[in-house]
């Protein structure tokens, strides 16, 4: 069970998991509109670097900004930043259904997948963004347990390790690509559990 003194600090209420979850829906949404937008008005190298930079960016505010609205201390207050961020991609789904799609931002090439359906990415981007939470949450608790950690700090050190990731497979890959840099991510949020550990362990 989960004490009181566990949680001391975290934010878990109703309000915070809704208003939170919409809040980081919005900005995704924000975000996907932004990096459409660049498609259209760059090209080249210049376009895969600036659209890299906003999927690294984006996928900083995914990992951390539910953690730094949570405070997670627990594995039960980490369950509930991962709920936030689940409110959050349910939130973008509704707004890319009811909004961008009609209006035409962009045009999902991966609909062709599923038959002319957009619907089989739905579920793909839910686990993700609650992936990233999830992996951000863990972080954060093991951070706090060594003190109160800032939380830019945290996505900056998430997004260098990234951004490493990101120029060694684009070397070994001949180019840049935005997907190199979401695949860079993704693997920072993973080895950023054990990292946090294994230094927290040492000090």
């Amino acid at each position: 069970m989960t004490t009181t003194a566990a949680v001391s600090g975290s934010r878990y209420d109703a309000r915070t998991i809704v208003q939170g979850g919409i809040q980081l829906g919005a900005v995704t949404a924000a975000g996907v509109v932004l990096f459409s937008l660049l498609s259209r008005a760059m090209a080249g190298t210049l376009e895969s670097v600036a659209q890299s930079a906003i999927v690294l960016a984006g996928g900083a505010v995914v990992t951390f900004w539910p953690a730094a609205m949570v405070r997670p201390r627990d594995v039960d207050t980490i369950g509930w930043t991962t709920l936030l961020a689940y409110v959050g991609t349910v939130t973008f789904t509704i707004l890319d259904i009811a909004i961008l799609r009609p209006l035409g931002v962009y045009h999902w090439t991966w609909d062709a997948i599923g038959g002319g359906s957009g619907f089989w990415y739905i579920s793909v981007w839910w686990m993700g963004g609650t992936f990233l939470s999830w992996m951000g949450a863990w972080v954060y608790a093991i951070e706090t347990a060594r003190g109160s950690p800032p939380v830019a700090r945290l996505a900056a050190a998430s997004v260098v390790l990234a951004l490493v990731l990101f120029v060694v497979v684009s070397g070994v890959a001949g180019r840049l690509h935005p997907a190199y840099a979401a695949l860079g991510y993704a693997v920072s949020a993973v080895i950023g559990v054990p990292l946090a550990a294994f230094l927290g362990g040492r000090k």
